[in-house]
């Protein structure tokens, strides 16, 4: 029984060590990460129009499924 909980346990302790460096940096610009350049043109889109400006640049489309 030793040898199973063992493998088990270092395996969860492994488990949680690639988790954090995966989550380590929100700013990388993988797919899971923080969409910064969506964000930040939505912002951009956003105060334009508050302040009535004509040329408005385009939202930011997902490619594959994941904003950047």
């Amino acid at each position: 029984m030793t040898v199973p909980f063992s493998a088990l346990v270092t395996w969860l302790f492994f488990l949680m060590e690639k988790i954090g460096d995966y989550s380590e940096n929100p700013f990388e610009g993988l797919g899971n990460d923080i969409p910064m350049l969506s964000l930040c043109r939505t912002i951009e889109i956003d105060l334009k129009e508050m302040i009535g400006e004509k040329e408005i640049p385009p939202a930011i489309q997902a490619k594959k499924g994941v904003l950047m």
